[in-house]
């Protein structure tokens, strides 16, 4: 939802979409891993706010907390392929909110601990 012009500012508009862009994993694989050490790693995605990133890293670092020296990175992206929409409880429709163009909130990576938010977890 949102606008592009002053005519919509006051309702919103509807598109069937067949695939969402995609959540993008990258990541490292320290000399230790996995032994002592998680993968070390960035998530993005267009199209979910910094809250619903982060709370998917958050979920990746307790995958790896309950399987600590086990490999993870195949249950990590069964787990964004197969559940993400459910994890996030995202239904159809969903709604997407729209900024115009300069005045969106900026997707920076936040700053707390972990920098999880823009998103890198570990």
């Amino acid at each position: 939802s949102g606008s592009s012009t002053e005519s919509l500012q006051s309702s919103g508009f509807e598109y069937s979409v067949c695939f969402l862009p995609p959540l993008v994993l990258n990541f490292e694989l320290p000399p230790d891993y996995p032994s002592t050490s998680p993968p070390v790693f960035t998530l993005s995605g267009k199209w979910l706010s910094q809250a619903q990133l982060s709370a998917l890293c958050k979920h990746l670092d307790n995958v790896w907390e309950e399987n600590r020296g086990c490999v993870v990175l195949f249950a990590w992206m069964q787990f964004l392929k197969e559940e993400t929409l459910n994890y996030l409880n995202i239904s159809s429709p969903y709604e997407l909110k729209m900024c115009p163009q300069g005045k969106g909130p900026s997707r920076t990576p936040l700053e707390a601990g972990k920098d999880c938010g823009g998103a890198t977890g570990s």
